[in-house]
């Protein structure tokens, strides 16, 4: 390929410039901060041509450079900064691709102060050359004259290979896989891959663009992207074997937050930074309420920790126009940020309170977020991880004013595939691993956060990039053979078999989802956007049929995400659909067993009640409507159910009242004492019907419907407590016990967006027509 210079007909016979380590450093040109509040764009702008010349003229061009070597990718950086030196820009990117495919990634959020610039030779008198923001100029200024047309190149034709997740770690995992004749197939529970690429770090700090591009430069390669498939629920790691995959990386991330364990985490404001970032990020809540999905952020906000989530929280505070504060219980020296992140934060008007933490949070009577009581600490003996302890003041309370707060303390590994999956776990709930990468299961490697905990995205990528050499080690002799049954083919999936209104708004629709239809267990539910401008919303999966790939969903039409469902067609397709979501729900045998429920929650309860009925149970389903016209489902449920009970508000099917006023009907006149009970509905209904069963002593579980965003545990909006303790309704339910929901805080959080999804419908009905 010819040079910069080469193309543009420069004279080289004057040879390269003067190297100049004396010079200053450049500084990457910033965008000024009083427009970063004005929207996303990204803050810092690069370098120009000429930074960038000036800046590689800095580098001593050693002998042994240690810079490569701490590079956790081991990028040849003496000679591609050494092609800037003359401007050759595409030469410079293409030694950089030899070891990373992601360029544009890593020089704008991976840590070089850590690792290549904190080995540089010329930092120990002077200023370190500035390596990242030149792998960054490479990256921007010479993608166009390296990138090849898409299916250029040659498809692979090795063995499959499934890697689980779309974040770092797999991403270089499948590059280099590819790279050495495997079929390479990234399975991602989220509509869009990238992992915590897409949904974590905001586009003013890594722009969608960038990261999209250099996604698409892997398929072009051959990597195959199957988004909503949530390895563990939408099918097993066995199954993946079963397949005709010779090979599993698991690549699942720190994708379960850590709460701060403190009272009033469940009020309505506050967040995990993972529902924050995800909000705003993925579902872009930022351009509410053009997008459907909000986020509520007051007037005064504060982010709790002091990593770069924390910096990504509170600085997209800020760009909601919120007063923001960090507070961190170290000092700022022990702030595991970026310093440059932390720079951009305050020069966008963030505060910081250091040796502070937080005690107690407090609301109104409405369950909304008032105010924050804080502790003072101070700094005592280094921990585990070599930083001073922060000990709390005895005394040193105090309280401040808050409207939001963000709790960026951390994840620990998401456990939906270690639950699914009998393999070696260690005690903190990362998956082990030996020296070579790979689990206690044969063929089963794993990398990244969910082996090593939260790290950085380059510690990852080397994770990534290691579990690639291991399993070319494990299967290059091995003999291709071939395996009956089918891989998960990327079919047209989605299309909707049949639809029909069962009741006043209340739909019923049939969808094509062959995976979902062979795993599904009742009790369990979906997670689904209609168009890829809707929100992502929850709903129960009322049956499923493996012989025609089909799954059955019951709705009420009542926002505009539901009204957006209810208006498909039969042959139109959902934009994403992920499950099975959830646990099954209880169905050993208990003898006589009440299925409790009303409104479109009689929809769940159909699969359950057959469930319970199969186990040999006695099932009586005490169900409710406002009127025999708003009667649901009643037919199944009479095959399902040993007997059906309708009460209706006004009399006019069955008994005239409520469920609850059956309940207590049945159980004066009845031989049959219920020995369990399974209540779904309205949530005043199960709050009502769980305080008659605690008075009576019968066992009872309620399956839970909170708000949810993602459904796998990544963001921890769904929380709700039980036992005074916040538990996550899409991993660790949706069904609890009944005597231990605390159901009062349930629907003050299930509340929490009302007006903003009153506006989103208003604006929806007024656009199509609807008065």
């Amino acid at each position: 390929m010819n040079t910069y210079h080469e193309r543009t007909g420069a004279n080289r016979a004057q040879g390269k410039p003067k190297r100049t380590p004396k010079a200053p450093r450049q500084t990457e040109t910033l965008l000024d901060p009083r427009r970063r509040a004005q929207g996303c764009a990204e803050v810092n702008r690069g370098f120009s041509p000429e930074q960038a010349q000036r800046e590689a003229l800095r580098c001593l061009n050693c002998v042994d450079p240690k810079c490569a070597q701490a590079c956790p990718l081991h990028i040849d950086i003496r000679h591609f900064v050494d092609r800037l030196t003359v401007l050759d820009i595409a030469g410079a990117l293409e030694i950089i691709l030899e070891c990373s495919p992601f360029p544009g990634v890593c020089g704008r959020v991976c840590q070089h102060e850590r690792f290549c610039e904190d080995a540089c030779l010329l930092g120990t008198k002077l200023q370190p050359v500035a390596i990242g923001a030149l792998e960054r100029f490479a990256a921007d200024f010479g993608r166009a004259a390296v990138d090849r047309e898409p299916g250029a190149n040659p498809p692979p034709h090795g063995p499959r290979v499934a890697l689980v997740g779309s974040g770092p770690a797999s991403l270089i995992a499948a590059h280099d896989l590819v790279a050495k004749g495997y079929r390479a197939t990234i399975f991602e529970a989220l509509h869009e891959p990238g992992g915590v690429l897409i949904y974590g770090i905001p586009g003013f700090r890594l722009p969608r663009d960038v990261v999209r591009g250099e996604i698409a430069r892997l398929q072009s390669l051959g990597v195959e992207f199957r988004t909503n498939f949530l390895v563990g629920k939408t099918c097993s790691v066995d199954e993946l074997f079963a397949q005709g995959f010779a090979a599993v990386f698991l690549g699942t991330g720190a994708g379960l937050p850590h709460l701060m364990g403190i009272p009033g985490e469940n009020l309505i404001g506050v967040y995990t930074a993972n529902e924050f970032l995800t909000r705003l990020n993925l579902m872009e809540a930022h351009r509410f309420p053009e997008s459907d999905m909000p986020v509520l952020v007051g007037a005064r906000t504060v982010v709790v920790g002091g990593g770069n989530s924390a910096m990504d929280a509170a600085r997209w505070a800020r760009r909601m126009g919120s007063k923001t504060t960090v507070l961190f219980r170290r000092g700022r020296e022990q702030m595991r940020a970026r310093l440059e992140e932390i720079a951009h934060a305050e020069e966008e008007g963030v505060q910081f309170e250091f040796l502070a933490a937080p005690v107690r949070l407090e609301g109104d009577e409405r369950g909304v977020l008032t105010s924050m009581q804080c502790i003072r600490m101070q700094l005592g003996a280094s921990d585990a991880s070599g930083r001073p302890m922060p000990v709390p003041i005895p005394g040193s309370e105090f309280w401040i004013p808050v409207d939001t707060v963000v709790a960026a303390v951390g994840q620990g590994p998401n456990p939906t595939v270690q639950r699914a999956t009998p393999m070696l776990i260690t005690k903190d709930g990362k998956i082990a691993i030996d020296a070579s990468g790979e689990t206690s299961m044969n063929d089963v490697f794993a990398g990244g956060d969910v082996a090593r905990g939260g790290s950085t995205i380059i510690q990852a990528m080397r994770d990534g990039r290691a579990a690639a050499e291991a399993i070319d080690r494990t299967l290059r002799d091995r003999p291709v053979f071939a395996v009956n049954g089918h891989p998960a083919e990327p079919v047209t999936r989605f299309r909707i078999i049949s639809r029909r209104e069962m009741s006043v708004d209340i739909f019923s629709i049939e969808v094509e989802a062959p995976e979902i239809a062979r795993h599904w267990r009742a009790g369990q539910f979906v997670v689904l956007r209609p168009t890829h401008e809707s929100e992502r919303i929850p709903l129960t999966l009322v049956d499923g049929d493996a012989a025609n790939s089909t799954i059955r969903l019951v709705f009420q039409s009542i926002g505009k995400t539901t009204q957006v469902l209810a208006s498909l067609r039969v042959g139109e397709a959902l934009a994403d659909l992920l499950g099975p979501l959830g646990s099954p729900a209880t169905a050993g045998y208990f003898g006589t067993v009440w299925c409790l429920g009303g409104g479109v929650g009689i929809a769940e309860l159909l699969p359950v009640a057959r469930a319970l009925r199969k186990k040999g149970n006695y099932v009586v389903a005490l169900v409710g409507a406002r009127s025999a016209s708003r009667r649901i489902l009643h037919e199944e449920l009479l095959e399902a159910a040993d007997e059906v009970h309708w009460a209706t508000d006004d009399g006019s099917a069955g008994f005239h009242g409520t469920v609850v006023d059956l309940m207590r009907h049945r159980r004066a006149h009845s031989l049959q004492a219920p020995s369990f009970a399974h209540v779904i509905g309205p949530i005043p209904l199960m709050r009502a019907a769980s305080e008659l069963t605690r008075e009576w002593g019968v066992r009872t579980v309620a399956s839970l419907n909170p708000i949810m965003v993602d459904g796998t545990g990544m963001c921890g909006g769904c929380r709700v407590s039980v036992a005074g303790k916040p538990v996550f309704a899409c991993v660790d339910g949706p069904e609890f016990d009944a005597h231990q929901v605390d159901f009062d805080q349930l629907a003050l959080r299930n509340r929490a967006y009302v007006s903003q999804e009153k506006l989103v419908l208003e604006r929806h009905q007024c656009r199509v027509g609807v008065t």
